[in-house]
Formats: C-alpha cells, sequence, structure tokens
C-alpha cells in the first residue's frame, strides 16, 4: 500500500474508532437462508438503507443465497477507509468515483476485468459514465450505482415578473441576479450547495469551472489557474458580496434543496435527481414553475459523475459477489434492471447505461418534473473529472472547498487562495510518491 495512504488512513484512526464502533451497532445482519453457508458480505452508506436491505432479500430469492447487509451511518468513505485498514473482509461496497483509484492503489478492492459479460457491459455505458469507473489503466473498477450530473434550474414565474430570459452565460446570470433583487422578485435570487461535504460546494464550483470552459487540472495532474478558473471564483464571491446568496447558504442543510423549495431562489445548481424535488407538490412550493436549462458558460457543459459498487480484493467467491454486483449495478440474470429501474422511477437517480435512459417508462416519468431533451443534452456535453484518478485527490478537494469559502466569504484574496491550491497539490504529488 501506498506509504502516504497508510501514514494518512492512520492519522484518522483513532478519530474514527467511535464513528466505526457506531456503525458496527448498526450492522443489519441477514440470517441465511439457503446454499452457500458463507454469506457474502455487503456495505452500504445512508441513502434509504431499508430499500437496499429489501433488494438483498430479491437477490437471495432469486440466486438462492446468503448476503450480510452492513448499514454505515455517517461519514462512509472515513469510515470504510478504517475498517479495511483494520482488515474488515469486504466482499462489495459502495464507493463515490472520487476513492475508487484511491481504494485499489491501497489494495482493497479489484478490477472487474475477466469476469463474465464485462465486456458486453462496458460498451452499454454512457461515455461519461465509463470514464468515471475506469481506474487510470482502463480497467473497469466498479458498476454503476448511479450516474449524476450537476443541472440548471430556475423559477419561470419569477423570470417573467422580472421580464429575463434565461442566462446563457456567467455575466447574463450575474446580471440577472442583481436585477431580481432589486426589483424585489427573489431576496436572494442565487443558490446551490455551499457547504463542505462531498455532495455540495466541490461539484457546484466543478460544474461552473466546467460550463465555463476551465480546464482545472492538466494531463500532469497539475492545477490550472487560468481565467475561466479565476472568473468562477470571483464570480462566486460577488454573489455572496452583494447578498445575491441567503447569508447562510454554507450551512443550508440537504444540499440546499429544501431552501429552493420555499420559492425564496430564482436559479440553483443542483443533482439532477433534485428536480424531482422541487416539482414535487408534496415537498415544494414551486412545483410547476421550475424548469432546466443547460448551465451557464462558454462551453455549457458541466460536472457528471458515477457512484459506484465495488468487489473487496479477495471475495468470498468471484461469480457469487458478481452475481450481486451485477444485481445492484446493472441487470439480474432474469435480465431484469431490478434495482436501477427502482432508483430511476422512486427517485430520479440516474443511470449510467444507455438502455435504461432510453427505456420509454423511465424518459416518461422524468419527463414530469423536467424537460428531458435538455437533460439528454447536458448528459451528452458533460465532463467527468479524470483527476479522480489520483489517490490524493479527496484531500485536496477537501483543502479547496475549506478554503473556498473563505474566499467567498472575503477572508482572503483570490490570488492567496489560488496559490495556496496550488501549493497544497505540489505537496500531495509529494506526499503520494
Amino acid at each position: 500500500m501506498d506509504r502516504s495512504l497508510q501514514d494518512y488512513l492512520l492519522s484518522r484512526r483513532r478519530v474514527l474508532q467511535g464513528l466505526a464502533a457506531l456503525s458496527a451497532g448498526a450492522v443489519a445482519g441477514r440470517p441465511a437462508r439457503a446454499a452457500p453457508t458463507t454469506p457474502i458480505t455487503f456495505i452500504g452508506w445512508q441513502y434509504q438503507p431499508q430499500i437496499a436491505e429489501a433488494n438483498v432479500g430479491i437477490f437471495e430469492k432469486l440466486y438462492d443465497e446468503n448476503v450480510t447487509y452492513e448499514l454505515v451511518p455517517g461519514d462512509y468513505h472515513p469510515v470504510i477507509e478504517t475498517k479495511m485498514l483494520g482488515g474488515q473482509h469486504i466482499d462489495m461496497l459502495y464507493c463515490e468515483e472520487d476513492h475508487v483509484t484511491r481504494w485499489h492503489s491501497a489494495g482493497w478492492i479489484r478490477d472487474l476485468e475477466g469476469l463474465p459479460g464485462v465486456d458486453a457491459i462496458k460498451s452499454g455505458l454512457l461515455p461519461v459514465s465509463l470514464d468515471s469507473l475506469s481506474l487510470p489503466d482502463g480497467k473497469l473498477g466498479g458498476l454503476p450505482y448511479y450516474a449524476g450530473h450537476n443541472a440548471f434550474i430556475y423559477n419561470e414565474e419569477h423570470l417573467s415578473k422580472a421580464g429575463l430570459q434565461v442566462p446563457d452565460n456567467w455575466d447574463t446570470l450575474l446580471d440577472a441576479c442583481r436585477k431580481l433583487k432589486k426589483d424585489g422578485v427573489a431576496e436572494a435570487p442565487y443558490n446551490s450547495a455551499w457547504g463542505q461535504k462531498w455532495a455540495e460546494i466541490s461539484p457546484s464550483l466543478f460544474a461552473c469551472w466546467y460550463a465555463n470552459g476551465a480546464k482545472v487540472f492538466d494531463d500532469k495532474s497539475d492545477l490550472v489557474v487560468d481565467a475561466a478558473f479565476r472568473r468562477v471564483l470571483e464570480g462566486h464571491r460577488a454573489l455572496y458580496k452583494e447578498g445575491l446568496v441567503a447569508a447562510d447558504i454554507m450551512t443550508f442543510p440537504d444540499e440546499g434543496v429544501p431552501s429552493y423549495c420555499t420559492g425564496r431562489h430564482t436559479f440553483m445548481i443542483l443533482h439532477d435527481y433534485d428536480q424531482k424535488v422541487v416539482n414535487d407538490p408534496k415537498a415544494s412550493k414551486v412545483t410547476g414553475k421550475i424548469r432546466n436549462a443547460l448551465v451557464p458558460g462558454q462551453t455549457h457543459s458541466t460536472y457528471a459523475w458515477t457512484s459506484a459498487y465495488l468487489m473487496g480484493t479477495q471475495p468470498v467467491d468471484p461469480i457469487r459477489v458478481w452475481n450481486l454486483l451485477q444485481f445492484f449495478g446493472g441487470k439480474a440474470k432474469d435480465g431484469q434492471y431490478h434495482v436501477i429501474k427502482r432508483w430511476a422511477l422512486e427517485f430520479g437517480l440516474g443511470s449510467g447505461y444507455k438502455e435504461v435512459m432510453a427505456d420509454p417508462e423511465i424518459r416518461a416519468s422524468y419527463s414530469k418534473w423536467r424537460d428531458q431533451d435538455i437533460s439528454d443534452k447536458q448528459v451528452s456535453i458533460a465532463t467527468s473529472r479524470k483527476i479522480d484518478k489520483t489517490a490524493w485527490f479527496p484531500e485536496w478537494d477537501q483543502f479547496m472547498a475549506q478554503h473556498a469559502q473563505e474566499y467567498i466569504r472575503g477572508n482572503t484574496s483570490l490570488d492567496q487562495l489560488c496559490d495556496g491550491l496550488v501549493s497544497k497539490v505540489a505537496d500531495l504529488k509529494k506526499q503520494y510518491q
């Protein structure tokens, strides 16, 4: 295992012992109901765990199998790293794409090459999802849990009141926010997830960077602090300084979605599946008023990712675990997308599979709460983060989120922020040599 990764994990082990103990107490063990006697061990995070456990039951019946499902609450990835560092056996687990290479480099997971049907699976994935799930050497690292992207939405009624068109670039977005505030249409016209968790300020910034043509990282994994990179950060500072966002935006719960549902805001960059929430009459006061458009910017690209199901490096039986991976992250042996289709229809989660995204039933469901043609276009020009395929990126990303917040608040200069981000890349590269 890489020495820097080992040092990094050991430094957190004591801190995370409490969380690891908590997760151990939350184990949802399932009694063996069929041969074989030795269960497959499967660990998941805190998203609809009752459905995940129900899906385990479906798999057990369909395959005459035995699975032990464990729920990890709280800060999933550090807890998992503590478990694997401690030698806990895991056959299958969830993972965000920015940890796939990191865990593979540590020797905790294996690639999926050579398993039955893997080539057909790869050919059936959307290009952006295949990029996300591939290891640096091109081998497939996991199967898709779901495929997401950062979408741009707006309140059509607000724009009509202010006599505005949908912003096409960053400057018109800022000007629209200023007019909406001046006219009293929206006190805080812009909203996004600006907290420090994985699903918050980093994806939002990367979406804006890619939409405005910023490369962010080059082929040598060096940070590219170009005009587009700086312009996006300056725009975020202006939004905060001019009061075009809520003063407490960095502490909004649930990625800022509940706040948008109140009708206080006009624009938002959010995870694509949350468009279902903001157009749900049971959860939102702005149902029917919200539309999606391409992310404003020179390229209109956005950040797209694919979360993964991974196989542990020493599975109890590769074929048994492969069956479980395919059941959750693809087609079961009966030809059905049992898990993926349910995520799509009930929760609006996207899939990495072309076939699933073309399913008429799923498309009809999506079209109830977003313009699916625009969403298709957004995915087709979306950008995955190749930098995720470095073992050190999660550490840089956390550092970036913290320091970007400080800059947006006005506590540091743009030059100080950029210099710090560049220096952090250099430091991490040395540590991980």
